[in-house]
């Protein structure tokens, strides 16, 4: 008896495994499907008859996957956001020099951006006219801003952080301009991943540790070229 137990014990865990798997390839599809349709009109416009249909499914099959286009929209911005929170608690808690950790908080970030650039791109854009997106999609930037207004207070309490800086209004600065600089960038695809983290991450650097970058980094103009051996330029 116990033999049988143990026998199909996998068995039914790898059914299980294989269901959740074959739900989320659907729903990434439906997802998928929603943002190609939102290429050629509003968001605002699609029905889920068209999404569903797009998709190669019904319109009860969507039913059971989302309530309706916008229950898929949060759904898939809820599940990226964790993913870039993630990517940010590499500076909350990440280890070694201050300018790094920040560069590879950064660095996480905008590539999560650029992956998911088309959802986030649409969640922006339907906040605009939409209330409940609206109040979702900042509720998820003000996470990021209590976390790294938090994390200013701890870096001022180490002394590593100015305590002229207030945490909230510095942090709210700082990650609004993270969100602004991707969704402008980014989601339009005018600018490729590397350069948006090489714009973003030494304001993030010098705005909370100034002073902390490499003096050659910082030399006067004069100075730099003369010790690369370059000719100035006339004054």
């Amino acid at each position: 008896m116990a033999t049988s137990t143990r026998s199909t014990a996998p068995r039914a865990t790898g059914a299980r495994s294989s269901r959740r798997q074959r739900r989320d390839e659907v729903r990434a599809r439906i997802v998928s499907s929603a943002l190609r349709l939102s290429e050629r009109g509003p968001f605002r416009d699609l029905t889920v008859d068209e999404i569903a249909s797009a998709a190669g499914l019904s319109r009860s099959a969507f039913y059971t996957h989302f309530r309706d286009k916008h229950h898929l929209l949060l759904g898939a911005v809820e599940e990226i956001s964790t993913e870039l929170y993630r990517m940010a608690d590499r500076w909350w808690h990440g280890e070694g020099p201050p300018a790094e950790q920040v560069r590879v908080a950064i660095e996480g970030v905008v590539s999560v951006y650029a992956k998911h650039a088309g959802v986030l791109r649409v969640a922006t854009e339907v906040s605009t006219y939409d209330e409940e997106v609206r109040e979702f999609w900042i509720a998820i930037v003000q996470r990021f801003i209590d976390a790294t207004a938090e994390h200013i207070q701890t870096e001022q309490s180490a002394g590593l952080i100015p305590p002229a800086l207030k945490p909230e209004p510095t942090a709210e600065s700082l990650v609004w301009m993270v969100e602004r600089s991707c969704y402008i960038h980014l989601a339009r695809a005018d600018r490729r991943p590397v350069e948006v983290v090489r714009a973003l991450a030494p304001v993030w650097t010098i705005a909370l540790y100034p002073g902390i970058l490499p003096a050659a980094q910082l030399r006067p103009r004069g100075r730099a070229a003369a010790a690369s051996g370059r000719p100035q330029a006339a004054s």
